[in-house]
């Protein structure tokens, strides 16, 4: 059980330490480090909280049980039929970005006399990607766990070799650098948010460690404590190798990952960072959509029973991995859409959600395993969603908060 319990940590982390986690610093660019520092935690903190409430919920259900019937227990039809919509078109929007996202990342990392036609190249790239990976979730969580391992753990390796690089050329002097404008905190805010949405793979991982709530909040503790170690590490490195006004020079020349990179080259002299980011970026990306995957096909297993139709693993697959194909193959933008309110979808998956159910769930069993903290907690987290959102409202629609990349 413990190799298991490890496994869900990663499979955790991996769900959220995807490929954008290197451009995070963009974000940060003009927040300084220390401000920097005091939003990821706090964001930790929420995300660990409400990950564990969702554990909290899970004891009162059987192993299986997905969000939507979770959801149903405590707020009828109506609530399941909501959160069943959410659920599977966010995650259909996610992977679907990841399917037509693989193709250019894998042809980044081929030589140049394999990649004659770059529009087919870049297709079958993609369709490789997503059936080689569809097939081993379709499997199982078991063959998934082992190959997420695998790959949290190269990318890891590749992590390490990074940061090898940057740490020596850390200025202290540098990760004192103050906020250009302290409103800069909330602009980031949404952005980091989303960083840290690993939520839709807790009831995978509740089925993986057999109902076992406690072990369910021991992995969630596990694997949002590492997304938070990885994210600060990145974070120090950055802000401590690149001065503030380098940093906004990238803004301001290109706010993207390449300009990044080249800022770091030309600060450290390496040349070995690029090609280690594109590694880095494809286990990420293979990582994330593992996590993904797995939410998205519990969802549909969790609709199939709760209609009495067949869910067996190939029913399951096919309706999990082929929507995505053929979208992300004809027209992405019927998914992708969803991202323009990526923010608040996830304030209501990551935090409201579980916080309603657990505010019902204590309600109906007060004698419960109940997640310290008390009624003042779960106001708080509601509190602090509500800010996310209005923060992420604010930054699309006015120009009230100072803009930032992300």
């Amino acid at each position: 059980m413990k190799n298991k319990v490890l496994g869900s940590t990663l499979i955790i982390a991996g769900t959220a330490v995807g490929a954008g986690m290197l451009a995070m610093p963009l974000t940060s660019a003009q927040m300084g480090f220390g401000l920097t520092f005091t939003l990821l935690t706090l964001l930790w903190i929420l995300l660990t909280f409400t990950a564990v409430l969702y554990a909290e919920v899970h004891q009162y259900n059987s192993k299986d049980a997905g969000i939507a019937t979770l959801a149903e227990q405590y707020f009828g039809s109506a609530g399941r039929l909501f959160v069943n919509f959410v659920l599977l078109f966010f995650m259909y929007a996610v992977l679907t970005a990841y399917v037509t996202g693989s193709g250019d990342l894998l042809m980044g990392i081929l030589p140049e006399s394999m990649v004659s036609n770059p529009h087919i190249v870049q297709k079958i790239a993609s369709l490789i990607f997503a059936i080689g990976l569809g097939a081993i979730v379709t499997v199982g969580i078991s063959l998934a766990d082992v190959a997420n391992r695998i790959s949290f753990s190269l990318k890891i390796i590749i992590f390490v070799v990074i940061l090898a690089v940057l740490l020596n050329k850390v200025s202290f002097e540098n990760l004192q650098a103050a906020p250009t404008n302290n409103l800069l905190f909330f602009s980031a805010m949404p952005v980091f948010f989303m960083t840290f949405g690993f939520h839709i793979c807790t009831p995978t991982i509740n089925e993986y460690l057999g109902g076992d709530h406690k072990k369910v909040k021991i992995a969630c503790i596990l694997g949002a404590t590492a997304i938070f170690i990885i994210y600060v590490v990145w974070q120090f490195s950055t802000h401590g190798v690149l001065k503030q006004s380098v940093l906004i020079e990238v803004l301001n020349k290109n706010p993207s990952l390449n300009g990044l990179i080249e800022a770091f080259r030309v600060t450290t002299g390496s040349l070995v960072i690029a090609e280690m980011v594109r590694i880095f970026s494809l286990l990420a990306l293979i990582t994330s959509y593992i996590g993904v995957a797995l939410g998205l096909s519990n969802a549909v297993k969790d609709l199939l029973m709760h209609f009495k139709l067949r869910h067996d693993r190939i029913t399951i697959g096919l309706i999990t991995f082929v929507p995505p194909i053929i979208v992300g193959f004809t027209y992405p933008q019927i998914f992708l859409s969803a991202f323009a309110f990526a923010g608040i979808i996830f304030a209501f998956i990551g935090v409201i959600l579980p916080v309603m159910m657990a505010h019902k769930s204590r309600q109906l069993h007060p004698k419960g395993d109940h997640t310290r903290g008390g009624a003042i907690s779960l106001v708080l987290a509601i509190a602090f969603a509500v800010i996310i959102m209005a923060a992420y409202l604010l930054s699309i629609f006015t120009d009230v908060l100072p803009k930032v990349v992300g």
